[in-house]
This record gives C-alpha cells, structure tokens and sequence, in this order.
C-alpha cells in the first residue's frame, strides 16, 4: 500500500511538472510572438518573401479589404489570391477593430501547438497498444530498440515546442502570412483523425484543400488512421468498400458547402480562378523558397504546359506509392505527405515547413537510425541564413544574379527532401530490426549486410 501511494504520488508530481512546462512553454510563445508583433522588425518580416508568397501575402489580403470596403471585388485584378472566407474573417474583424488582426493570427498559431501537443498524445498512446500487440513476434536481440514509457512522455511536449518555437512558424505569425491557416486545418484534420471522427476530419481536409488545394493528399492517410482507429479491416470487403465512399463523401460534402458559401460572399465564382486557378497555373513568378519560379522564368513558352503538368503531378503523385507502402502506418504517412507538400507546392515558404519539421518529432524513437543528421542541420541553417543574404546582394546590391538565390532555395528544398526520406529509412530499418533482430546474420563467417529496397 505504501509502495502504491508512492508511486501515484510520484505520478501526480510528475503530471503537475509538465502541466507545468507545457504552461510555461506556450506563455513563452505567446509572449515572444506579442513582442516581435509589436516590435519594428514585423514591417521587415511582413514584406520577406521567404514568408510570404503572393498566395499568402498579408500585403495582397489588405489589398482585397480594401477592394471590398470601395464596392470593388476583390478578384477583378491579379493581385489578391485569398480564398473568400478567409477574406470575410478578416472583414468581420475589421468592423470590430483591426488591431485584433495580429491577435487573431497569434491565437491560430498557439491553437496549432495545443492541437499538435494533443495528437502528440494520443500517437504516443496508439505506438504503446502496438508495440504491446505485436511483441510476442519481435525478435529477443530487439529489446534494447523498443518504445519506453519515459521516452514516449516526453513527445507531446516536444512536438508542441517544436512548432512553438520553431523561426518559420514564428516569423510566419508575426508577418501574418495566411499559411497559418494551412497549418491550421491540417493540425485539425490530424487530431480529429486521431479520435475518429469522420466529419471534423473530412472537414479539416476539405479546409485544408479549399485554402492552398495540396492538402487534399491527406486524404488517403486520414482515411487510413480512421480504419485503424476505428478497428476497421483495411481489406477491401464490403464494410471496407463502404467506410469509404461515406468518407470520400463526406468529404465532398464540406468542399461544396466551403464553395457555395464562398459564392454567397462576393456572389461570383471568380474566386475560384483567382486562388485554385492561380496555384495550379503558376502564373505570377515573384521568386520564393520553392522550385518553380525559376524554371519557368527560364523556359520557353512552348514548352511551358508540358512542364506545368510534370511539376504539378509531381506535387500529387507521391501519395500513391506512399500510401501503398505506409498503409500499415498512416500516421508517418501523414508526416511524409506534409513534407511532400512543403516542399512540391508551387508557392511554397518557411511556414510551410514548421508543421511537417513538428511532426516527424513523433517518430523521435527511430532517430537513432538517423544517416545524415549533421548534413541535413547544415542545409537547413545555411539555406535559412543565407536566403536574405543573398536575396539582398540581386536585389538591392546588385552583386549577385537569380542563380545565386535558387542556388539557396535548391538546398532548402534538398535538405527538406533528404530529412524526409531518411525519417522515411530509419521507420523501416528500425521495423526491419525488431522482426529480425539488432545483429546482422552472419554469412560465410562474416556479419552479413542488410540492404533495403
């Protein structure tokens, strides 16, 4: 009995800590982000373009409001890309105050880490019931690389504090880029995944994909995580087969009610060539951290659409394989897809990448299994330094040419894509080991190679 007490003593102290930091940790945040708000520094960080893109640009948003409030629509011209709900928010704030702006787009982002530091739980919980389903098939020597209570308790936290404190999402925040958003509903889409429930995810899906349209690759890995959740058979049989086609349209059921209450605001369809259109065509080549722009500066114009279609399909294609792969582990192929998107989208930025950067902290029990650690922290820090620099010395300086800034978003996006598919590695040499064992077979008298494929 005194051991017992102990013990949840023990327990309640250590549950009292980390309420303790996780408080601690969003005060900080929300502090940090009010200062540098309110500081000088945001009308520089306002107008980077390695935060904002013409599709999230805070600039082109009050250009719209100010479309609007003169009786104009916002979508005549080929400055505002904003979707109309989005717009509306913003129109509703303004008849209240409009110095409830940066507060709004803090909120978001603080929202953001509490929903990641909450799917941060419950994964935690879903990896303990599998590993406790399936050791009785790993192999002995694989002891000493399985998921421990004290290592999995301290996720939830740091995938929060990632997010949190991670430079793009805050310099993102402060310069009121609409991305937010983005990360909004596919931290919304996770979560509500992670409970079951089919229409707050399949809405958060459909938010996601009415506001920046990638996000609708996650539909396949939240179907999935509603399988495993929901203790439905990923076989195709008839109850399979039904789950979802009810979630495909669900789906489709939140898209049409986002459209038609777009059209009910302005009373036109023009927003959809002036925000779907506008990502799927790429025509506005102002130069940002992804890889369009300067191929297509660079292309003939006949061969233009040929390429469009090569780059955008690309932008999509990887779901297919990844799904077929990762259909056992929908949760790391969410992860995969969020990077996939960072990255493959045609306007990308620094907030697009603070998501996926939080949630591949989920799979920290795989880091060990890690190759290129040093190379991908070096790629990251240089490509997010030297961005400005040299973005500085073509355009202001004149010392340097367009070859010199996509030199740097060709590393950014490199060291995204290496991260990516080394988490990617270490997931399966990691479940290869715990099937087969830590210690190599011997071959010939000699410890033998394992080679994935």
């Amino acid at each position: 009995m005194v051991t017992v007490a102990k013990s949840l003593g023990t327990s309640s102290k250590s549950k009292m800590a980390d309420q303790g930091r996780l408080n601690a940790a969003f005060f900080l945040a929300l502090i940090t982000r009010l200062f540098l708000i309110y500081s000088p520094v945001k009308s520089w960080l306002i107008n980077r373009i390695e935060l904002s893109t013409p599709l999230t640009s805070w600039n082109r948003v009050q250009e719209g409001l100010s479309l609007v409030k003169n009786g104009v629509s916002p979508y005549t011209g080929d400055v505002v890309h904003e979707t109309p709900l989005v717009l509306a928010v913003f129109l509703g704030l303004q008849q209240v105050s409009e110095s409830l702006f940066p507060l709004f787009f803090v909120a978001c982002d603080l929202l953001i880490g509490c929903f990641l530091y909450k799917l941060a739980v419950l994964h935690c919980r879903m990896l303990q019931n599998e590993q406790e389903n399936q050791l009785k098939f790993y192999a002995k020597s694989a002891k000493s690389i399985l998921i421990n209570q004290e290592g999995l308790n301290n996720i939830p936290l740091l995938v929060s504090s990632i997010y949190l404190f991670n430079p793009y999402s805050i310099g993102s925040c402060v310069a009121q880029s609409t991305v937010v958003f983005t990360n909004f509903a596919v931290s919304v889409t996770l979560l509500s995944a992670m409970k079951g429930s089919i229409l707050l995810s399949m809405l958060g899906v459909s938010a996601g994909a009415y506001h920046s349209l990638y996000p609708i690759t996650l539909l396949p890995p939240v179907i999935l995580i509603l399988f495993k959740i929901r203790c439905i058979e990923c076989e195709l049989n008839r109850k399979a087969v039904v789950f979802i086609l009810s979630n495909i349209g669900s789906f489709f059921m939140w898209i049409l009610f986002l459209f038609v209450l777009s059209y009910q605001v302005f009373h036109s369809w023009d927003f959809l060539t002036a925000t779907h259109g506008f990502i799927l065509q790429v025509s506005d080549l102002t130069p940002n951290m992804g890889l369009f722009w300067y191929f297509f500066t660079e292309m003939f114009e006949h061969f233009r659409m040929f390429f469009l279609w090569v780059f955008q399909l690309n932008a999509f294609f990887y779901c297919i394989p990844m799904t077929i792969k990762l259909r056992d582990n929908p949760t790391l192929l969410a992860c995969v897809m969020c990077s996939v998107m960072a990255v493959m989208k045609s306007y990308p930025a620094f907030g697009d990448a603070a998501l996926p950067f939080a949630l591949l902290a989920l799979w920290m029990h795989v880091f060990p299994y890690l190759r290129n650690t040093f190379l991908i922290a070096c790629m990251l820090l240089c490509s997010s330094f030297l961005a400005p620099v040299f973005w500085h010395l073509w355009i202001y300086a004149g010392s340097a040419n367009a070859n010199f800034f996509f030199a740097i978003t060709l590393a950014y996006s490199t060291g995204q894509i290496l991260l990516t598919s080394d988490v990617l590695f270490a997931f399966l040499r990691r479940e290869y080991d715990l099937y087969h064992g830590i210690n190599p077979p011997i071959m010939q008298g000699e410890p033998g190679v394992v080679v994935l494929r």
